[in-house]
């Protein structure tokens, strides 16, 4: 069993790893245009679409590893206000809310990359990208939501407020 749990938390830091890369990706297509468009005179026209897919990529691969390392946006008054017996419930109820929220999120996402599929969608640029590509970064990125937040219930831990610098 902690094989398993040790292999689903690689796959988290792998989500994370490719929405830093997607970043990157993000930023030098940015770069490339900015001086394409100013210096050149030519601008892109494939720039700023794959940009948008890049960044909405990076968010939604990132998210299962902000929620394991408690680097998501918390509001810790409560939190910090409780007895730990308190703390411990909160946790597992916020962590049982959170992949219940992801679950949803990741099948209505799934019936929403199939939908686009079968009716070939593609994107309205001259690109023409097949719109399931980028929109099944959101079923991936709800797999691993879900992921990381068992692994949450299964650690039982409490974060404990206030160490955020």
């Amino acid at each position: 069993m902690k094989k398993v749990y040790n292999v689903l938390d690689l796959l988290i830091r792998w989500g994370a790893y490719i929405a830093g890369v997607l970043i990157l990706l993000t930023t030098v297509m940015t770069f490339y245009e900015v001086v394409s468009r100013s210096f050149l005179h030519k601008p892109t026209s494939w720039a700023t679409e794959l940009s948008i897919y890049a960044i909405i990529g990076s968010c939604f691969l990132g998210s299962a590893y902000a929620v394991r390392t408690y680097s998501h946006i918390t509001v810790d008054l409560l939190i910090n206000n409780v007895n730990d017996r308190m703390k411990t419930l909160l946790a597992y109820l916020t962590n049982s809310l959170g992949l219940v929220f992801s679950i949803i999120f990741t099948l209505y996402s799934y019936l929403h990359v199939i939908k686009t599929f079968n009716l070939g969608v593609t994107s309205a640029s001259l690109l023409r990208i097949p719109m399931y590509i980028p929109e099944s970064l959101l079923v991936i990125g709800g797999v691993l939501l879900c992921i990381a937040f068992i692994l949450q219930i299964i650690d039982g831990g409490i974060h404990k407020g206030g160490e955020h610098l």
